[in-house]
C-alpha cells in the first residue's frame, strides 16, 4: 500500500530521498525555477512542496511555515514516505562576530524549544549530519561566499526570546542574548535544533544553512533587494551540498 502524508498530502512516489526544508512557501516557487523536471505536489495548508532535479539528482522542496512544531511535522512526514537526509535553509538572527549577509553552516544546534523536547532532546546541543556539514563548507567555500560554522540556537517565543517589540520584553531579550553569546551562539533561528533532534529519533540526518538577515543588537535587517541575490547564493550552495552528501 502507498504511504501518503497527513498533512503534506503527498504519497511516497511524489518525494524524493533528499530533501530541503524552507520556510517560506514563496521561496519554494523561487527555487523550482533552478530545478528540472519539476512536479509539484497538490498544496496542502499552505505546506508548498515540489520535487525535481539538480545535475541529475531528484531533490524535494518543502515549506514549512515558522516554528519548530510545523518544521518537524514535515520533516518526520517527509521521513516516513522515505526522504533520508534534510538541508534546513532560510535566514537567522546574528550575534557578534557575525555579520549580516554571511552564511551560516550549523555544526550543531541547540534546543530552547518544546518540539526538540517531544523528539527526546536533553538539553545538550544535537550535531548535525557530519557529511553535509563537510558538503555545506566545500560548496560555499566553491561558490565564494562569507561563511562561518559553528553553533546555532533555537527558540518559540520569537517575540519573548529574539526580538523585543514591547518594553517590557526588552530585558528578557537582552539576558538571553547575554547567556547565547556565553554559550558561543553565532546565530538564532525557530526551526534548526528540533529539526536535528526530531532527526536524530528518526534516525534521518540534517543539516542547516542559513543566511544572517538580522542584528541581534540593532534589529537591522537585511534590505528586500539585497536579500534576494543572497537568496539565489543560497540556493546554488544548498542544492549543491545536497546532492553531494
Amino acid at each position: 500500500m502507498t504511504k501518503r502524508a497527513w498533512y503534506i498530502g503527498c504519497d511516497q512516489s511524489e518525494i524524493a530521498e533528499r530533501a530541503l526544508l524552507i520556510g517560506d512557501p514563496a521561496r519554494v516557487a523561487r527555487l523550482a525555477a533552478q530545478l528540472d523536471e519539476v512536479h509539484r505536489v497538490k498544496e496542502n495548508r499552505g505546506l508548498r512542496t515540489i520535487s525535481g532535479f539538480h545535475k541529475g539528482v531528484r531533490v524535494t522542496a518543502s515549506a514549512f511555515g515558522m516554528g519548530g512544531p510545523i518544521a518537524t511535522i514535515v520533516l518526520h512526514e517527509l521521513a516516513n514516505l522515505g526522504a533520508t537526509t534534510f538541508l534546513r535553509i532560510g535566514t537567522s538572527m546574528a550575534l557578534p562576530p557575525v555579520e549580516l549577509g554571511e552564511f551560516l553552516i550549523a555544526t550543531e544546534a541547540w534546543g530552547q524549544d518544546g518540539a526538540s523536547i517531544a523528539y527526546g532532546g536533553t538539553g545538550d546541543p544535537v550535531p548535525a549530519a557530519d557529511a553535509l556539514v563537510a558538503q555545506l563548507r566545500h560548496a560555499v567555500a566553491t561558490h565564494g561566499l562569507p561563511s562561518r560554522a559553528g553553533r546555532f540556537a533555537s527558540f518559540d517565543g520569537f517575540y519573548r526570546d529574539m526580538f523585543s517589540i514591547d518594553p517590557d520584553t526588552e530585558a528578557r531579550v537582552a539576558a538571553v542574548r547575554e547567556d547565547m553569546l556565553r554559550q558561543g551562539v553565532l546565530v538564532t533561528d525557530m526551526e534548526t535544533a528540533p529539526l536535528f533532534t526530531a532527526a536524530r529519533a528518526l534516525g534521518v540526518r540534517a543539516g542547516s544553512l542559513c543566511v544572517a538577515t538580522v542584528d541581534s543588537d540593532t534589529q537591522r535587517k537585511i534590505a528586500d533587494d539585497e536579500m534576494a541575490t543572497l537568496e539565489r547564493r543560497l540556493f546554488d550552495a544548498a542544492l549543491d551540498a545536497l546532492v553531494a552528501a
